[in-house]
């Protein structure tokens, strides 16, 4: 099993949030903003429903309803919306800890 952690980042104040695929658990950590940090803990122990591309292709949508702590595949989908709906930015090709320097 695994830990996957990616980094969050609310006004360049970076964080990360992180899913345990053993016990299904996430941890969301923005030590600069802890109401950045509630918004999006709120947001992801939801059930969210969503439209996402098909298997058909990208111009053929579906509607989904996923919750982040099912799987991974759940919680990175639902990753993709955390902008829009906690103003917190996923910094897909930051690792996690690289801002701690800055």
């Amino acid at each position: 099993m695994a830990k996957h952690k990616v980094t969050l980042n609310s006004h360049c104040n970076y964080g990360y949030v992180e899913y345990d695929d053993e016990t299904k658990k996430i941890t969301v950590s923005i030590p600069g903003d802890l109401e950045a940090q509630k918004r999006v803990e709120e947001y992801l122990s939801q059930t969210q429903t969503m439209d996402v591309p098909s298997e058909h292709g990208i111009r053929e949508f579906e509607t989904v309803t996923l919750n982040a702590m099912h799987n991974y595949e759940d919680f990175g989908v639902v990753l993709t919306r955390l902008w829009v709906n906690a103003g917190v930015r996923v910094e897909w090709s930051m690792p996690p800890g690289m801002a701690d320097n800055l």
